[in-house]
Order: structure tokens, then sequence, then C-alpha cells
């Protein structure tokens, strides 16, 4: 989640916004790994009663950054103020989907929602983000944001623009504002109780933003009952991939997704309103917009192949250890070994050359406030790049644990390679990362071809077909009951020739459009 400054109200549960590292907003298509996630096995644990020891004299001194102070929603005007710095972090974090007609296309709907909202001094703002869970979110101050897995899922521009309405009624009822109040109301000595208030009231404005935001996508000419349809295909998708439905729970902060969608089902209903054209046309023209959509992973952000990860944009390539769990997140890039006692990661430290002087940064500020023994520092030499390793202990009330970081230098950015483990079993672990951080190397014109990407693509049913059949003709990747709820169906559900559907085709990937890596030259 974003810091309690900004508290992000969402549709739906699935996306963390987290800060952002340095240097990337100005660069969308970077992996958003986070910065300071080093050693986190260790910062989870550490109570700070290391010294520092055996620096390197060569590195950069950097002044600790100074404490950001917490913003307190009391007017539309903190509302701004704090959204606009947390509308940057998410942006940071997250990564704008790189589709400028498709971005124009969201703003514009979001704009003829908002004309009908309740009245403010908000300039709400539309943006679809790179992650494939489906959510959306809104942001104190106007900034509303859709997940390219949401809109993947939308069959009508009704249902995103019942999304996007449901975000404004959280911004223009300052809903961050009244949940910061509850809070600061609630004694923390009421433990989970107080938790519980706080979320049965957020429950509340879920409902609220449920309700209001039908009425005013009926205003702008949406159909209400959009809303149900929406909810029904994320209860779906959720079946597909979880196996069952999701229960409520006492610190839940939405309603169950069967009272959500009863609810708006019956208010779909019952609201009157007057159909206006919308801005795509009709459902045709909607599905059109969507045409071309990455599905799932996104190689722009890096891929697994075996135990290998590929950075096809970035032109890199880093080997992680066989039979290791790995995991590829916007949090992280990382392995864990069998015994889940060691864990090996890759990150972003953003632009430059110079490996000593991100090295430097984490010994001057990182390391102090974690509290770090630092036992040995040098330069290095991998692949021809220049590199920097650090190794450094802390102790804990657990027991000691240990590190070894390692940065590098690659066309014009740095990266951290970390190792980390109790210090009773490091040792056996610091030379299978040594040999891992010296596995990073340039992509080969081979791995570039082993990388293939999923696009969202749209199909013609012809007289006759059933959605297996559809698919064995047009190359769907996905099985027809996923298909069926990719385009709002049930399984089994009849199709007529000349009805459009969203299919899943899997292609080579060519790389993100003007970005050249150094295997393409």
């Amino acid at each position: 989640m974003l810091p309690a400054r900004s508290l992000p109200v969402s549709l739906t549960r699935g996306v963390p916004v987290r800060k952002p590292d340095r240097g990337r907003s100005d660069r969308p298509w970077r992996k958003r790994w986070r910065r300071g996630g080093v050693l986190v096995v260790l910062a989870g644990l550490l109570t700070g009663c290391g010294l520092l020891s055996r620096r390197d004299a060569s590195l950069p001194e950097l002044a600790p950054e100074p404490p950001r102070r917490r913003t307190v929603l009391a007017t539309e005007a903190d509302d701004a103020r704090a959204g606009e710095e947390a509308e940057q972090q998410a942006i940071a974090e997250l990564g704008v989907l790189q589709d400028e007609g498709l971005q124009r296309y969201v703003q514009a709907v979001g704009e003829r929602v908002a004309a009908h909202a309740p009245a403010t001094g908000f300039a709400y703002r539309f943006q679809v983000v790179d992650p494939w869970t489906p959510n959306a979110f809104a942001l104190p101050g106007g900034a509303i944001f859709v997940s390219r897995g949401l809109l993947a899922l939308t069959n009508s521009e009704d249902e995103l623009a019942n999304v996007l309405a449901h975000e404004i009624v959280h911004v223009a009822r300052r809903h961050a504002a009244a949940q910061q109040l509850v809070a600061k109301a609630t004694p923390f000595a009421f433990g989970w109780w107080g938790a519980g208030q706080i979320a049965a009231y957020a429950r509340d404005q879920e409902r609220d933003a449920d309700e209001t935001g039908q009425r005013i996508a009926a205003a702008a000419g949406y159909d209400p009952a959009a809303m149900s349809s929406l909810l029904r295909g994320l209860e779906q998708e959720e079946r597909i991939q979880l196996g069952a439905s999701r229960l409520p729970s006492f610190l839940q902060h939405h309603p169950a997704n069967t009272e959500r969608m009863a609810l708006a089902f019956s208010r779909g209903s019952e609201l009157r309103w007057e159909p206006r054209p919308g801005v795509s046309g009709d459902r045709a023209g909607h599905l059109r917009r969507l045409e071309g959509l990455i599905v799932d992973a996104n190689p722009a952000e890096g891929v697994f192949v075996g135990s290998r990860y590929l950075h096809p944009d970035l032109g890199f390539a880093l080997s992680f250890p066989d039979g290791w769990h790995l995991v590829n997140t916007t949090r992280m890039v990382a392995a864990f070994s069998p015994q889940r006692n060691a864990r090996f990661a890759l990150e972003s430290a953003g632009a430059g050359d110079d490996p000593r002087v991100a090295a430097g940064a984490f010994l001057a500020v990182e390391a102090r406030r974690l509290g770090a023994q630092i036992l040995n520092a040098q330069s290095l030499e991998i692949s021809g790049r220049p590199a920097y390793e650090v190794r450094a202990q802390m102790w804990t009330p657990q027991g000691g644990m240990a590190g070894q970081l390692t940065w590098i230098a690659h066309n014009g950015l740095l990266y951290r390679i970390s190792a980390s483990a109790p210090a009773l079993v490091a040792g056996r672990f610091f030379g299978r990362g040594r040999a891992m951080a010296r596995s990073f190397r340039t992509l080969t014109a081979q791995e570039r071809a082993e990388i293939r990407v999923e696009r969202l693509r749209i199909a013609a049913a012809r007289d006759g077909e059933d959605m297996a059949a559809l698919s064995r003709r047009t190359g769907n990747a996905w099985d027809p009951a996923r298909t069926a709820v990719l385009n709002g169906l049930l399984p089994g559900t009849p199709l007529s020739g000349g009805q459009l559907l969203k299919i899943v085709v899997s292609e080579p990937y060519e790389g993100r459009p003007g970005k050249v890596s150094e295997t393409a030259r």
C-alpha cells in the first residue's frame, strides 16, 4: 500500500502501491524494483545495534535523507497536495501503460462521467497502469487509476464508466480523509476491534461508492446495470485463479462480491437513464480499443525462462540457482532457497555508470539506518563491467544475519544483486551468490528469440462454433472456460455468427516501441 499519508481507496483488492525506486518516473519501461528491498530477510528483524566498519575511503559521502512529514487531510487543498505526491509515487512504482490511444480513451470516458459527479474543486485525472491484477483505485485530489488487467476484463464502455464513477465517488466524498479521521479517533488500545471498526467504515464507503457511482454513470448516459456484470466477471476470474470465491472477513475493506453484485443488479434495474452514444461508439468499438493489449506478464518487465531472468528491453540476463522458488513482481525479482533460509534478489539502483556511487549511498544512508556492520567492501569487474561488492552483518534478537551485495553497471543503469541468509549458514550461500552476480551478462539473440508475449485479439465467431472450436481456429492460448469469463459469458454459452470475442494469442516479443536493446543494435 501507499504510506498512510496517501490513503488510496480501491474498487478491488489486488494492487499494492509502494514507494518507487529513484529515477523510475522518467523511464516507464524499467522494472519497478523497490529501493531499499535488499536484505529484506534481515531488515524485518533488525534492531539497529551494529556498527559500520572497514568503509572504503574511495566511496562518496552522502547526507541522510530527511524524514517526511505525514499530511493531515483536513481540507480539499490537503487532499490535492497529498494526492499529487502519491500520484507520482504510484506512477513510478506501477508504471503507466504505454498506449496513448487507450489512455486518451479512458480519460475521455472519465471526464464524461466526472461531469455528473458531486461538485468539488478537484481536477480528475484517469490513467491506466501496467499491473495485470484486476484493480482500480483513487487517490485524494482526483488521480484515478485502472489496471491493465481490469481494463481487459471490461466488455463495454458502460462497464468502464461504472468503474470510473465508483472511484470518482471516493474522491468527491473525500473517503480517504474520512478514513484518516476515523483511524485517529479509534484508540490503538482497542486492537483488533479498533481495526475492525475502520474496516467496517471502509466497507460502508464501498457501498456508497457502488450506489452513488451507478447513479453518476446513469446520469452520464451509461447503463448502471453494467456494474453488476463487471463484478460478476471479477468473481468468476477469482474463482478460476483461486479455485473458490473470496470469503468475507471482519477486516475486509470491501463487502462480499455476492452482496455487491446483488445490490448493483437491483439498482441497475431500477434506475432510470437515457442511453447516449459512447466515446467508442458501441461494444465493438470498445473491444477494438483493447486490441493488442498485453495479457498477463509483460515482458517489458522481464521474464523467467527456466531459472534465467531475461530482460529484453534492458538487454541483460541473470541466472538464478536451479531448483529455487522464483518470484517476479513489481516489488522484486528474487529466488528463495528450497529451505527458505536464503534469498537472492535483483533490483534497480538508478541511473549511472559507477557502482561505487550506489555502494556509497548504501553505506552512508541505508546501512547506517539498518545498523549494519560492514565486513568487506571491494571493487570488482564482471563480464567486462565495473562492479562493487559489500558484505555486511546485522545482529537481531533472533541472531546474526548476513548479506552480500553487488552493484553492477550496464547501459547507463546500475543494478544491485543481493544474497542474504542467517549468519550461521550464510557462508554456504555467498559463493553461489557471487556466481549468480557474475552471471550478469548481455542478452543474446537466441535468448531474445525465446521470449514471447500474450496479447488480446478480437475474433468473430462463425455460425455453429462454440468457444472450443473458435479457440482452435484462432489459435487462442486460453482455455474455453477462462475465455468465456474474459468475454463476460458463462462457460458453454452458445455463440452466434459474427459475434465479436476477445481471445489471447501468443506472439514473439518485439520489444517496447522506441526502445532498442543492446542485442538489437
